[in-house]
């Protein structure tokens, strides 16, 4: 598949593609040959990720000027990712594709700047990519945070306005027939720009292009988003209803939206409570 703008690259055995504004030199001490990323005190700041990957915080030139970037390295895990990604397209692959797809309908998504990947025959041992980093923006999860905790009333109106607006955002990805395949809160930035809000779109790894969606995929992307900590029901309300004015639902289409997702999220919250009650209860029975 080619990508305009992008270039191919070999670089101590690694394969894969480099935009054309990033110069050849730039990946030179910031990719080991070993296969590993491991942190370096001058270019490599570690970030916090999860155990399925390793997270860096760099520098790079690009289109002439230093940017700050992301490098995430995805490395075999389990025999699962194994199956699903190696043999046939690595993480690190999927997320550079589908953020070109998100940016192809309009959609913001980080810049891929390096797709890199480490084979053994057929098997990616390991598997790179390289973005830039989005100027101020914030995690939604951390924006609503803030202005939950302000306090004032137009922390408040504004609070509500961006869950508006990220509902509106999100009917417009199912409209299209985009569904990003991790979409807790945390996965999405966010940039203040004035009165709107504008919304990006990381760890992409597993968002895809459908062209239709059904309404079991809907549900569990809503219950994904859902899972507020510092969201009333009526905030999460606002949401879905912003959602489905987006995608034009029917008054009986939205009560049987907001129904089903409030009943999946009661029985994970009671499945949630028989697990804690489980474990104190054999905490106790230790203790005793």
């Amino acid at each position: 598949m080619k990508n305009p703008g992008y270039s191919k690259l070999a670089f101590k055995g690694w394969t894969g593609v480099v935009h054309e504004a990033v110069p050849a030199l730039e990946l030179e001490g910031i990719v080991p040959e070993s296969g590993e990323m491991h942190h370096n005190s001058e270019l490599l700041q570690p970030v916090k990720a999860d155990r399925k990957s390793r997270v860096f915080l760099s520098f790079m030139t690009f289109s002439g000027h230093s940017s700050r970037v992301y490098i995430k390295q995805f490395s075999l895990h389990s025999l699962f990712a194994l199956i699903k990604y190696d043999l046939g397209q690595s993480r690190a692959r999927s997320a550079f594709n589908a953020s070109l797809m998100l940016a192809q309908f309009g959609v913001n998504a980080q810049k891929p700047l390096v797709l890199m990947e480490k084979k053994i025959g057929p098997v990616t041992r390991s598997s790179i990519l390289i973005t830039q980093e989005v100027p101020e923006g914030v995690q939604l999860s951390e924006r609503l945070k803030q202005l939950s905790q302000d306090g004032s009333v137009n922390a408040l109106r504004r609070k509500r306005h961006l869950i508006r607006e990220f509902g509106k955002m999100v009917g417009e990805m199912h409209h299209q027939g985009i569904l990003h395949g991790d979409l807790r809160l945390r996965n999405v930035l966010v940039q203040d720009k004035g009165e709107n809000f504008c919304f990006w779109f990381i760890d992409n790894e597993r968002t895809n292009f459908f062209s239709r969606l059904s309404p079991g995929q809907v549900q569990k992307h809503m219950v994904q988003m859902n899972k507020w900590k510092m969201a009333t029901n009526a905030d999460r309300l606002r949401f879905i209803k912003a959602y489905a004015d987006k995608r034009r639902f029917s008054r009986e289409e939205l009560k049987t939206l907001v129904e089903r997702i409030y009943k999946r999220i009661g029985v994970r919250r009671i499945i949630k409570r028989l697990h804690r009650a489980i474990r104190v209860g054999r905490k106790r029975a230790v203790l005793s």
